[in-house]
């Protein structure tokens, strides 16, 4: 992606171009919706975060101080607002206790295996690698640099998320 693009886009969003603003959600929506999913594990909740993220971005684009680095600014709001959703929603799961488990067997639990579960389960350090590899089918080189890791580390993050994927799926078809 090049930068001056988006510089040049920003600069007219600043100046109330809406759809200056549209041909940016365009180009960068994809990655902030699979940071937001590498983070949250769950499709609907990385779309509504995207969204919001994408709107908070239309509102705060003011304070961006280099049309350049709207990309990274866009997915750092991604990021923080995931992660303020995780925090919520674990300030509710507190305070409902079990309200939330699944029913018993024989009370309608289905018997297919949720994916989006295991995936939600899995410690964001090993869910972003496996989300941005397997479903954004980015390379290796280009997933270590966006996490900032070398490739080895990224590839060993892999094969322990596939790992812990399994497990947690195999624990999953045991509990129904």
């Amino acid at each position: 992606m090049d930068g001056s693009m988006d510089k040049t886009l920003v600069a007219a969003a600043c100046g109330g171009d809406r759809q200056a603003y549209a041909e940016l959600i365009q180009l960068h929506y994809k990655p902030v919706f699979l940071a937001c999913l590498g983070i949250l594990g769950r499709t609907c909740d990385a779309e509504d975060v995207a969204q919001a993220t994408f709107l908070k971005g239309f509102t705060e684009i003011q304070r961006l101080r280099d049309g350049a680095q709207f990309r990274a600014w866009i997915i750092r709001i991604a990021k923080n607002n995931s992660i303020n959703l995780l925090r919520k929603r674990q300030r509710m799961d507190r305070s409902t206790d079990n309200l939330n488990d699944p029913p018993a067997a024989g009370h309608g639990a289905t018997h297919t295996i949720d994916l989006d579960r295991a995936l939600a389960r899995l410690p964001e350090p090993l869910r972003s690698p496996l989300v941005m590899y397997y479903l954004d089918g980015q390379s290796v080189q280009k997933v270590a640099e966006q996490l900032s890791m070398s490739a080895s580390n990224v590839y060993q993050r892999l094969r322990m998320g596939l790992q812990e994927i399994h497990r947690l799926l195999v624990e999953q078809g045991d509990a129904r």
